[in-house]
């Protein structure tokens, strides 16, 4: 488990979460348009992101509702837990 998480590692957790290649990710994916990001598949990205910050990403509200990459970055970032 990491502290501190980098943008790959984000990255590889989404697109595990999503069953696609860490190729066809990227900061423009989002659930409006990828077909496989639907309700049940952020849930297991927020879960996995949580377990892989060793528990810190349940703590931040906006995750919930943050539908793409770039978001996800952005409030990783804001919380310091992004290299």
């Amino acid at each position: 488990m990491k502290k501190i998480a980098s943008k790959k590692d984000v990255i590889k957790v989404i697109a595990k979460s999503l069953g696609v290649s860490e190729k066809k990710i990227n900061e423009k994916t989002s659930s409006k348009n990828s077909d496989k990001w639907d309700s049940m598949s952020h849930l297991t990205i927020l879960i996995s992101l949580d377990k892989m910050l060793s528990g810190k990403a349940q703590k931040i509200q906006e995750l919930s509702n943050a539908y793409s990459v770039k978001k996800i970055l952005q409030i990783l970032s804001k919380k310091k837990l992004l290299k």
